[in-house]
């Protein structure tokens, strides 16, 4: 085991540097296998490598983090990133590969007054003339759709000017790489998605190439075996948080721009100014989420009170219609005994006046006639007054 300490004080006295750097670097032998565990603390910030991941101030390193990913792929001095993840999107391989990448000015100006602006991740022109956007997006916005068109339509018409032929207008392919995913499985279950404007009538034929947008969904994609990855896979491995350092160092071994990438990463690791850029989107991420999350315990507990008092309402309203119901029910229901038993009643009466009169004929008086009948008196006497009227 050993421990080295580096105190490289900065001579410019510029902001964002690798002036205050204690390193600690530990090697241990660990259940047969070599640990190593290195520790640096850059002006406050701590940076911890324990052989399987980063961590700063304690926390995974997010890579697709809107400062660092702009480090990484938005930066002249690590073109070669920015150009192999477009390479790997558009699948171009040997000889077809774009050779070059100009960044270009990152915000768009609304084209009229009023309309709204845009700040683009990665923005420039490829060797072919090709605009490229490629935009790393964590939140999971709202009409995602609509906004990638919207900045694809503000990129498409920004560099024609006034009295140009239309001709000059160059193709514009929008990259969106997302740690959502936009499309349910049974719509769409691949990671990688490409749309353009297609004949509906075969869904071949394109009206322009001049209109390409990709959707690579993180979720979507499974690692597997890093050995076995093809370029855009290899890319995705490096910025997934499942994937090991080691894992990535394997990657950077097979692939040239990763391995830049890697390089990059050691720069933005070791400069303060980096790391408090970073450190403050990741707390804007922290609020945003923890924002979202209150205005959805708050919106399910409105919700739960006015489905409550919705509910109540609702169940009265139905109670009332279910009573009139029960109530209409039951009334016929009882009509039905009532009128069975009237009906029953007006028989047996019948029968009864039937069998008194019959009697009458036969000579029986009304006292015998009501013996014989099992009723009282006074039942006979009403029969035979009722006969007589």
């Amino acid at each position: 085991m050993y421990k080295t300490s580096l105190d490289e004080k900065n001579k410019t006295g510029r902001t964002g540097s690798t002036a205050d750097i204690v390193s600690d670097e530990k090697t241990e032998l660990s259940n047969g296998e070599i640990n190593s565990v290195t520790t640096s603390n850059i002006a406050g910030f701590e940076v911890l490598c324990d052989g399987k991941q980063t961590y700063v101030n304690g926390k995974l390193l997010n890579r697709l983090n809107d400062t660092y990913s702009k480090f990484v792929f938005a930066n002249e001095p690590y073109k070669d990133t920015t150009l192999s993840l477009i390479n790997s999107c558009f699948e171009l391989e040997g000889n077809k590969r774009l050779v070059d990448f100009e960044f270009k000015d990152r915000e768009l100006d609304p084209a009229t007054l009023g309309s709204k602006g845009v700040l683009l991740d990665v923005y420039g022109t490829c060797s072919d003339g090709t605009l490229v956007n490629v935009e790393i997006q964590i939140s999971n916005l709202k009409s995602m759709n609509r906004r990638t068109l919207y900045y694809w339509a503000l990129l498409y018409g920004r560099r024609l000017k006034a009295g140009e032929d239309y001709k000059n207008l160059d193709r514009t392919v929008i990259i969106s790489i997302l740690s959502y995913n936009l499309f349910e499985e049974q719509i769409w279950s691949s990671y990688h998605s490409c749309f353009a404007v297609l004949n509906t009538k075969d869904l071949r034929h394109k009206l322009s190439e001049d209109l390409e947008i990709h959707f690579v969904e993180l979720p979507k994609w499974h690692k597997g075996d890093v050995a076995r990855l093809n370029s855009l896979e290899r890319w995705l491995a490096y910025l997934s948080p499942e994937t090991t350092d080691e894992e990535r160092r394997q990657l950077a071994m097979e692939d040239a721009a990763i391995d830049t990438a890697m390089k990059a990463e050691k720069t933005f690791l070791s400069n303060s100014g980096y790391l408090t850029a970073y450190e403050r989107q990741q707390m804007y991420l922290r609020d945003m989420r923890a924002m979202k999350e209150a205005a959805r315990d708050e919106g399910h507990e409105e919700g739960f009170t006015a489905g409550r008092a919705e509910g109540r309402a609702e169940g009265r309203a139905e109670g009332r219609a279910e009573g009139r119901a029960e109530g209409r029910a039951e009334g016929l229901a009882e009509g039905r005994a009532e009128g069975r038993a009237e009906g029953l009643a007006e028989g047996e009466a019948k029968a009864m006046r039937k069998n008194i009169s019959a009697l009458r004929r036969k000579g029986k008086s009304a006292s015998e006639i009501a013996e014989l009948l099992d009723i009282n008196l006074a039942e006979v006497e009403a029969y035979i007054q009722q006969d007589k009227q």
